[in-house]
């Protein structure tokens, strides 16, 4: 077990001891299992480690591939602090910066279609792949030459829809670190999805409570009791072991409730995926793609995450409703994602209330790590996760 002296006491911990307490957690089997240690989720000197060992060496969730369909589409983001651009270009995506070459400006807020991208400060604009296509009044600057100016890019790579981004450039690729996923996902349309409602909304606690809660149904008897527990309760879920130490993500599976008929998970009125077996049909998957990438899929809906930290205890989330393209074409569609959306609502809802008091208890310095029951299988692996790429020294 765990020494909690370290944690347990009077002073807030530095971030050498929180260090020390990760790791003394390190070989747990999920019997003996217990969270990381509260300071973790409330230390900026923590969070900044992580941003440096974790967010920066890997593979961060920024879009999916429905929000840019046509060429020029394009998203404006921000992780960890840094203004990106999401595009599509005539030849393929990009992730480039948004920063003005000139005096640093975004050269582009929101989201929508353009052919190029004007900085609002002095019109210096840029094409689709960044290239620097005009800047007024520059004919006095000596040696400037536009020809040689483009936007950054950062490194991306495209999984089941999702644009990952690597800002050290030297992450080794993802994709085969997913391939259970893919395999998994093979009666899944990922290239003819389409964005059914978008919601984003800012989380007042620690990303990895945000990932955690995400990943496990035992919550559902307190948080859910009367939206999910009722059909799918939180003591029938399992979380499945990694096929491969290396893998990139985690899968839990929550069932529908043994009594209800198959038909409960086809009563939204959306076009189901084909070629799904009653057991799947009648199963609903989380996947949890390190670090912050949060994915559910039912029969006829991916309801697709990411989790974009700011800091300790400031989190932004953005949530996708992905259906199949037929879908758009009903005339109720817009009814239907509509109470799609005010139902995701109060289940964020209930969420955000609970994962909200959690970061305050977490900043006791009277808290201690808590045991973890089977039933949160994807937290102790997340903790591992955490033990394995965060370092032990500073």
């Amino acid at each position: 077990m765990t020494d909690h002296a370290s944690i347990g006491s009077m002073a807030a911990p530095a971030l050498p001891e929180i260090l020390r307490a990760i790791h003394a957690g390190r070989g747990q089997t999920l019997a003996d299992s217990e969270t990381l240690p509260p300071a973790a989720y409330t230390s900026e000197e923590f969070f900044q480690l992580e941003c440096e060992r974790i967010f920066r060496p890997g593979w961060l969730a920024v879009a999916h591939v429905a929000q840019v369909p046509e060429v020029g589409d394009y998203v404006s983001i921000e992780v960890m602090g840094e203004p990106l651009v999401v595009v599509r270009g005539k030849d393929r995506i990009r992730v480039l910066s948004r920063v003005c070459l000139h005096r640093w400006a975004p050269v582009v807020e929101g989201a929508g279609n353009a052919k190029m991208f004007s900085c609002p400060f002095h019109r210096w604009g840029y094409d689709l792949e960044g290239n620097l296509r005009a800047a007024p009044f520059m004919e006095q600057a000596r040696n400037f030459d536009p020809k040689k100016m483009k936007l950054p890019e950062v490194r991306s790579e495209i999984v089941l829809g999702t644009i990952y981004i690597n800002f050290s450039g030297d992450a080794e690729p993802l994709a085969p670190k997913m391939a259970g996923m893919i395999e998994e996902w093979s009666n899944i349309p990922v290239d003819e999805l389409v964005v059914g409602y978008e919601t984003q909304f800012h989380c007042p606690f620690n990303w990895k409570i945000a990932v955690e809660t995400f990943m496990e149904c035992y919550h559902h008897i307190g948080a859910h009791a009367k939206t999910l527990e009722p059909h799918n309760p939180g003591r029938l879920s399992w979380g499945e072991d990694m096929a491969d130490p290396d893998q990139a993500f985690v899968t839990l599976r929550h069932p529908l409730r043994p009594d209800l008929p198959t038909e409960t998970n086809l009563q939204s009125g959306l076009p189901p995926f084909d070629g799904w077996s009653e057991e799947q049909i009648r199963t609903g998957n989380l996947y949890h793609v390190f670090p912050m990438n949060l994915i559910g899929t039912s029969v006829d809906a991916v309801r697709w995450t990411s989790i974009l930290p700011r800091g300790a205890n400031d989190t932004w989330w953005v949530r996708l409703h992905l259906v199949r393209r037929e879908a758009a074409e009903l005339p109720e569609f817009q009814d239907m994602m509509a109470r799609a959306k005010e139902n995701g609502a109060v289940i964020a809802g209930e969420d955000v209330g609970v994962n909200t008091l959690q970061q305050i208890g977490a900043a006791s310095r009277l808290a201690q790590p808590g045991r973890l029951s089977h039933l949160e299988k994807p937290v102790w692996q997340l903790a591992d996760y955490i033990r394995d790429h965060i370092g032990e020294a500073v």
